[in-house]
């Protein structure tokens, strides 16, 4: 069994551990949280809240000092779980007394923001500043920090993380349970899908776009999620002359079917001022494996993402005269965006597929405990 550990279960935007727990297949797990902050994935699994209903201010801050969470400890001897799995730093940090205190191996995946931002992006929030205070004794005694790209492994090593303990293993999506699409001929314009903040680009992706031929201009370019920076991109569209759908939050689903409907995916990341980066973006594996041709910026884990001239085309960051380029170039040619769909689909599902990549997180679970049962 393996104990897996997020912080607030669980942000619709967090598909990529829903899909870890249900893709186990010789661990069994056994899922812990602070509190329910979406309750979207269940699937009859049972959530353990780390805090008994009812628990104050200082007895939160008791247990996340000393490890000891009183409920819970029955919980995981009966169990005899094997490990703890936190996504993202902060999680690590957060749970780390808990592993302390019970002497379980620990290893934690590092997804981006968590491994890209500064010390002092780190330092505005209160799970921020619990890791920056435990980051020595995290890197110290963690057992392996699993990096979702070489792009997070190598940030990982500028910021002082052992290269020894550090592994690359991809998130993955099983390509089979998206649903089927209509071929690159019968799709339109351009999707974005993601947060509305810095890092994402959408700016870019504006400025891009105004810069098409007048009659491209014309395709449809549908922006879907939410985030802080959604009135001032409605404002530059509105003053740009372009007209694009800001087409809110949505469900898996909902996404899926926007996917269908459109040619080409674009994915503007770039690094933001306060260090925040890309992982590897889920929602891009899920776009190429439904037949969309990539449009991103050279930035990033972009590289390790997509094949560049083959299932996607890639411009000079943050130059939007070449991302403009790319995107007049893939909506004017339907037999190269099907050209990249084959060759999406066929790097998703050879690359990034869960099945594989989810073996390959149980061997390393396997060499996690293998190697502390040989230290004792």
């Amino acid at each position: 069994m393996v104990a897996i550990y997020r912080r607030g279960f669980l942000p619709l935007s967090e598909t990529f551990i829903a899909d870890h727990i249900r893709s186990l297949r010789r661990y069994r797990p056994f899922v812990m949280a602070d509190d329910i902050v979406g309750g979207h994935y269940r699937d009859g699994q049972q959530l353990h809240l780390l805090h008994e209903p009812g628990a104050g201010k200082w007895k939160r801050i008791s247990s996340r000092l000393t490890g000891h969470y009183d409920h819970l400890d029955g919980q995981l001897s009966s169990r005899s779980a094997g490990l703890i799995h936190a996504h993202f730093l902060q999680d690590g940090a957060g749970i780390l007394p808990l592993a302390l205190r019970r002497r379980m191996p620990l290893v934690v995946t590092a997804h981006g923001y968590d491994a890209t931002v500064t010390a002092r992006e780190h330092a505005r929030r209160t799970e921020g500043l619990w890791y920056l205070m435990l980051k020595p004794v995290l890197m110290r005694y963690v057992d392996g920090i699993i990096c979702v790209s070489n792009w997070i492994r190598q940030c990982l090593l500028e910021a002082g993380y052992p290269e020894g303990k550090l592994r690359v293993i991809r998130l993955g999506i099983d390509p089979a349970a998206l649903p089927q699409v209509d071929s690159p001929s019968l799709r339109r314009g351009a999707l974005f899908v993601g947060r509305l903040v810095e890092k994402k680009g959408v700016n870019f992706l504006l400025d891009a776009w105004a810069k098409l031929p007048p009659r491209l201009r014309e395709e449809p370019l549908t922006i879907i999620g939410d985030g802080p920076m959604k009135p001032a991109l409605m404002d530059q569209a509105r003053k740009l002359g372009i007209q694009p759908v800001f087409a809110g939050p949505q469900p898996r689903e909902a996404v899926f079917a926007a996917m269908a409907r459109h040619r080409i995916f674009a994915m503007p990341s770039i690094r933001a001022a306060n260090g925040d980066s890309e992982g590897l973006p889920i929602v891009l594996m899920e776009a190429q494996a439904l037949g969309m041709a990539v449009v991103a910026f050279d930035d990033g884990p972009m590289r390790e993402a997509i094949r560049p001239g083959q299932s996607g085309l890639l411009a000079e960051r943050r130059d939007t005269g070449s991302y403009a380029a790319h995107l007049e170039r893939l909506l004017l040619s339907a037999d190269l965006c099907e050209s990249f769909g084959r060759a999406g689909r066929e790097w998703v599902n050879n690359s990034f597929h869960i099945r594989s990549n989810m073996a390959e997180l149980e061997d390393y679970y396997d060499e996690i405990i293998g190697r502390r049962e040989r230290r004792h």
